[in-house]
């Protein structure tokens, strides 16, 4: 029961996440989302020096405001990728 209450459903229109704000569960900022794909966000930080791929399934919610995630300040990390990468068809 717990998974259906993180699924990427909590967010009925990931385009309406574009340009968000993306916090850690602690509330910290990470950066904006800048793309999707099927499975996950595209997230860089200010000055677009890091990115991360985040999966759909850890995000908690959106508040038409801010992307909320179920991931700890030390957790994100393990998300960082190449600039676009697996983003050929950006959404």
């Amino acid at each position: 029961m717990h998974l259906n209450k993180i699924m990427s459903s909590n967010v009925p229109n990931w385009d309406a996440t574009i340009n968000k704000v993306v916090n850690t569960k602690e509330g910290d900022l990470i950066g904006n989302v800048e793309a999707t794909d099927e499975n996950a966000v595209l997230v860089s930080t200010e000055g677009a020096r890091t990115h991360y791929r985040i999966p759909k399934d850890v995000v908690e919610g959106f508040d038409r405001h801010a992307v909320s995630l179920n991931v700890s300040n030390n957790q994100f990390e393990q998300y960082k990728t190449q600039w676009r990468e697996g983003y050929e068809e950006v959404k």
